[in-house]
């Protein structure tokens, strides 16, 4: 098992004074449910109605026959809680089979504190797999067992530490896989490699599984959450599928600078319900790319569009709504990759010098004429050929040149006499110019 230890300025904080008992704190974990062999995300959150908060730590333990702890991530409050930074001291410790604890000082010299008033602050997301037997219930709850010390569940006021009501989460490993899964797919698209700009359009999607009981089941309405990584995209817009035939009594999208959410009821009155006995779009949503972010690059970039219950204020849940009672969804998350593109650099040319020998004379008049009426070879640089300038290779070209040679015509406009280039002309290649 792996060693839970603090470092001496968190422990030297919270061992101010000794422990208090107040209502005023509650932490709890929140519930989840999903099939043996998924994974679901439980936040940990604080409600503050007491004073201001300098710190905190906490033990969460699980079952280890039932539950994998995968991952522990920052949540949204502890981001930003140090006025809009991560805090001074943030410990967190894992143990795949027991749970994990967490350590936090905000501000070593108390710039910063978790306001009273503030509820549902999110201090963690913690990932587990499931591995317990299908139809069977298990919990995460707080705890004081874990670490050597062993961590204690407090809240830190004043210099004081103060024990807060807790509340776990109960966990319910359903039979069989989750009813309704969400995709959002991949996508490989091609960028302007100069600019970085790029916009594009997904289309969340909605299947049943058809294993599922009541198949196919009547749905009233969803919600979903997916998240982006806001140094790359941004997005542009939420739409309805209008094939689907009616515009929903009630959508409330909420755009944030890493995803999105939307709650969806499709009628107040139960006049319209939705079937997805095969893979449905439900929505089209169009990004646009932070155009800063991508421009100059040589190598594709790969950026996830990931489905999460973790978005929104309060957070909003994957979840589809049937006969009144909302079912978690299994999420499928994609990915998009950008590929830089670059258009080929302008070859630089003598205009005139359709045969490609470094002069423009006689032959090349004789060249332009031999490659229209003679099917001889072709010139590597049309634009060369167009002696006159018109945009267009055909025979006063070559009377344009045999004119200038000889008959005190007018000379070929530029590039001429020295090589140059015009952006985007037609021409491969020139043997002639550097």
């Amino acid at each position: 098992m792996k060693s839970f230890k603090f470092l001496l300025p968190f422990a030297c904080a919270l061992l101010l004074s000794a422990t208090a008992f107040g209502q005023s704190y509650q932490m709890t974990i929140t519930d989840g449910s999903g099939a043996p062999g998924s994974a679901v995300d439980l936040q940990v959150l604080l409600d503050n109605n007491g004073d201001a908060i300098q710190g905190w730590s906490l033990g969460a333990c699980h079952d280890g026959a039932a539950l994998s702890l995968t991952g522990v991530e920052d949540g949204a409050t502890t981001l930003v809680v140090k006025n809009g930074s991560p805090p001074d001291f943030n410990q967190v410790n894992v143990d795949a089979a027991a749970g994990f604890t967490v350590g936090v000082v905000i501000c070593f010299t108390g710039c910063a504190s978790l306001d009273a008033g503030t509820n549902g602050a999110e201090l963690n997301v913690a990932s587990y797999d499931l591995i317990g037997d299908p139809g069977t219930s298990t919990s995460v709850d707080f705890c004081n067992t874990l670490g050597s010390p062993a961590v204690e569940t407090i809240v830190v006021v004043g210099g004081a530490s103060i024990t807060p009501d807790t509340s776990g989460g109960a966990v319910e490993l359903v039979a069989g896989p989750p009813p309704f899964a969400y995709t959002i797919g991949d996508y490989d698209l091609d960028y302007d490699g100069n600019t970085g700009e790029l916009s594009f359009s997904t289309s969340p999607s909605i299947t049943e599984n058809p294993d599922n009981p009541g198949f196919p089941s009547s749905t009233q309405g969803f919600s979903m959450g997916l998240q982006h990584d806001d140094a790359l995209l941004t997005v542009d817009s939420i739409e309805w599928n209008s094939d689907l035939g009616f515009d929903p009594d009630f959508a409330g999208v909420n755009t944030l600078a890493n995803g999105w959410t939307i709650g969806v009821v499709y009628s107040f009155t139960g006049g319209n319900t939705l079937q997805f006995d095969s893979e449905t779009a439900v929505l089209s949503v169009g990004y646009s790319s932070v155009s800063s972010a991508l421009a100059g690059l040589e190598d594709p970039t790969n950026t996830g569009l990931s489905w999460t219950d973790s978005l929104g204020q309060p957070p909003v849940a994957n979840v589809v709504v049937v006969g009144g009672g909302s079912i978690e969804a299994e999420l499928v998350s994609g990915a998009v990759t950008l590929f830089p593109q670059y258009a080929p650099p302008d070859v630089p040319f003598i205009r005139g010098n359709c045969n490609g020998d470094d002069r423009v004379n006689i032959a090349d008049g004789i060249f332009i004429i031999n490659e229209i009426f003679q099917n001889g070879p072709s010139s590597s640089c049309l634009i060369a050929c167009d002696a006159n300038d018109d945009s267009v290779m055909d025979v006063a070209d070559a009377t344009y040149i045999i004119m200038y040679r000889f008959l005190g015509g007018p000379a070929p406009t530029a590039p001429w006499p020295d090589c140059g280039t015009i952006e985007g002309a037609d021409c491969e290649s020139t043997p002639y110019c550097p």
